[in-house]
């Protein structure tokens, strides 16, 4: 099948972003809070649009979902929708649009590696190992020595957040339009996504 990969589009207007997945499964979870109060938001639908298929979930009491979307082409080009009647709509790339730019450094810590791109942060934990980062053009290598999974972790403005796990390491290519994460072949990605949604 070959590497597994996800692509964060960002265009630009209202159109929904666009997301690829080669890999063995795909899982989806994390939360949805107010974004004022922060409080969690129960029974909001959580919905995952591809071309032939849409998976839903609902936020339980505390305001977690897991979808599970099984392996297939059916993976290609898919949305991750969020709704609940009393707060508007939200694609995921309205809530992480503006993350990535060129303007990006790498330094690595005795428990994280750490990329920050302008205000943003991304956090890569590795438990009590080291992660070694190189940066070569628009291209961003992590390779890890850690005993579990890696993980990579986007925190943006009013509380939004992206978790990518996905095993044996794995690179970014950023450019204006798209971020291309690549792993090991074959492996199940599972990404995290706590969004904050507005009232109507």
């Amino acid at each position: 099948m070959g590497l597994g990969w996800l692509v964060l589009g960002s265009g630009a207007g209202e159109a929904p972003a666009q997301f690829s997945v080669a890999a063995g499964s795909l899982t989806v979870r994390g939360r949805v809070l107010d974004a004022q109060t922060k409080q969690p938001l129960v029974n909001a639908q959580v919905n995952i649009r591809t071309k032939y298929d849409d998976y839903r979930t609902l936020t339980d009491a505390e305001g977690y979902y897991t979808l599970q979307v099984s392996a297939g082409r059916e993976l290609r080009d898919f949305e991750l929708i969020f709704s609940h009647p009393d707060y508007r709509e939200k694609y995921f790339h309205t809530a992480f649009q503006p993350v990535l730019r060129d303007d990006l450094t790498a330094t690595v810590e005795p428990l994280r590696a750490r990329v920050k791109y302008r205000k943003n942060k991304l956090d890569m934990p590795c438990g009590d190992r080291k992660a070694l980062i190189t940066k070569s053009g628009d291209t961003l290598s992590c390779t890890f020595a850690c005993e579990s999974a890696p993980a990579l972790t986007v925190r943006l403005p009013a509380g939004n957040e992206m978790r990518v796990t996905a095993a044996g390491g794995f690179s970014l290519r950023i450019t204006d339009e798209k971020v291309e994460l690549r792993g090991a072949e074959n492996q199940a990605v599972a990404l995290q996504v706590t969004a904050v949604m507005f009232r109507r």
